[in-house]
């Protein structure tokens, strides 16, 4: 009886694990970017609309294409079984 359990047991995907925590950060990111900018805001009070429109531009540019890369790497490579 305990061999037939083992024989239907999958190993866990570490690979996808990380590509999808790898995304949902990403989407994080994205989403937090402008509460981002706001704290970045509040460190010079001379050049604060600067600095919290320029972080919050280029971390909304960084979380979006760490949640773009990663999902394109999930849809090719886990879902469609693309294989080079």
């Amino acid at each position: 009886m305990r061999a037939e359990q083992s024989k239907y047991m999958t190993t866990i995907d570490i690979g996808g694990m990380i590509v999808v925590y790898n995304f949902f950060i990403g989407v994080l990111v994205m989403l937090s970017s402008e509460k981002i900018g706001a704290l970045a805001g509040h460190v010079n009070k001379t050049y604060a609309q600067q600095i919290e429109r320029s972080v919050r531009v280029s971390s909304l540019a960084f979380g979006s294409t760490i949640a773009g890369l990663m999902g394109a790497i999930y849809l090719m490579f886990f879902t469609l079984k693309i294989d080079f």
